[in-house]
């Protein structure tokens, strides 16, 4: 796909007042602009151009400022423009383009993203955030792989989803929610909705977990629980009883309970962050000015958020990000019990070179229950052949 010709198949100027539009006419309802995206990895990429420049931008929901990785927006022209609060984090692009909508003249974080580019095995040039989602009704719709921006003077909904509203302190969608495990009541929590969180249902905050007593929850695996933009973040993973969002229930869901203050672990204003893989095969709606997230049931039941079944946690290195290179071994998982070791490049599953594909093909095929992989993996000088039987870790 030429993203050029997707992202500037129409020009928008969102930068100006949406209370200028006309109540809605008669008739369907129509988009502002339609994008299709790349689900990868779990994650939402939109076609979009940055002044002359084509790439996929990661669509970012939890993120308080559109931003570009540092290296590429160097590398395309885009220069640090240093203000007093932002001494050599921030630049301004002549025009941001997404689909039929175009920012011009907008200022831009910049961000080192190269611990994003390697935990998802993706290059990331840049994520679009909370500063230009806000201006729009957004619907992800999972299932056919669509982003579509609506007016909000101009947006009704009518269909059978389940209403959850905002936080009454939260222009961000920081959503009322509970968690709940075995022989507890409910417990009340501010969950943020993070579309650039992928794999995990939930992520508790460190504050959040210790004051609800959490971290005593078996079983737990002790493991990086995820990456940001401040590096990996650590903790414990176990499964909840159950999440709930409005009416909606997810059984089981996967969790990081933070275990550090770091990042967004160590916030107090937010009790953790809910991620995309509870809304796949769903339809999700965020509609900022109303302050609501709508959600639609899910096409087909299934598991949620399902984790690894391995014990390997993985990174993509080197050019291309065609090296993948085991990064963390679960103790007593399959791959410690097979000899696998942190340090490990994975060269073949089951005969097929890992860099035929990319590091979202390597993970998909980990998650099959009861199936036998047969790994070639090197370490340093050395060839190592072993078989890994997958099974669940929680």
């Amino acid at each position: 796909m030429d993203l050029r010709t997707v992202a500037r198949s129409g020009a928008l100027a969102v930068g100006l007042s949406l209370a200028c539009y006309r109540a809605p006419a008669p008739g369907p309802q129509l988009a502002t602009a339609t994008v299709p995206f790349d689900g990868y990895g779990g994650a939402i990429y939109v076609p979009g151009v940055i002044d002359d420049d084509s790439t996929w931008l990661m669509l970012d929901t939890g993120l308080s400022r559109t931003g570009l990785d540092r290296d590429w927006a160097d590398s395309i022209g885009v220069r640090a423009a240093p203000s007093p609060s932002a001494p050599a984090s921030a630049a301004v692009v002549t025009s941001f383009g997404i689909g039929d909508l175009k920012v011009e003249q907008h200022r831009v974080a910049l961000y080192s993203l190269a611990g994003l580019s390697a935990a998802s095995g993706r290059v990331q040039h840049g994520l679009i955030g909370h500063d230009v989602l806000q201006r729009f009704v957004v619907e992800i719709d999972y299932p056919v792989r669509r982003v579509r921006f609506y007016d909000p003077a101009r947006y009704r909904y009518r269909g059978p989803g389940t209403t959850v509203r905002f936080t009454a302190d939260a222009d961000l969608p920081l959503l009322s929610a509970s968690v709940k495990v075995r022989g507890r009541r409910p417990i009340p929590a501010r969950l943020l909705l993070d579309t650039g969180a992928s794999g995990l249902c939930v992520i508790l905050t460190t504050p959040f977990a210790e004051q609800q007593g959490l971290h005593g929850l078996a079983p737990a695996i002790e493991a990086p629980i995820g990456t940001g933009l401040v590096g990996d973040l650590h903790g414990t993973i176990v499964r909840l009883q159950e999440l709930r969002l409005g009416s909606m229930k997810v059984k089981s869901p996967t969790t990081g309970l933070g275990g550090e203050y770091k990042g967004f672990l160590g916030r107090t204003d937010i009790d953790g962050v809910i991620g995309n893989s509870v809304f796949e095969g769903s339809r999700l709606i965020v509609d900022y000015a109303r302050r609501r997230v709508i959600v639609e049931p899910r096409a087909s039941a299934g598991a949620w958020c399902d984790f690894d079944m391995s014990g390997m946690r993985l990174t993509a290195r080197g050019p291309e990000l065609k090296h993948v290179v085991v990064d963390y071994v679960v103790p007593q998982s399959p791959s410690s019990e097979a000899g696998v070791l942190a340090g490990d490049e994975l060269l073949q599953i089951d005969g097929r070179g890992v860099s035929e594909g990319d590091l979202s093909d390597v993970r998909k095929a980990l998650r099959n229950e009861g199936a036998v992989r047969a790994l070639v993996l090197r370490r340093e000088a050395d060839t190592i052949k072993v078989s890994v039987k997958l099974r669940r870790l929680l």
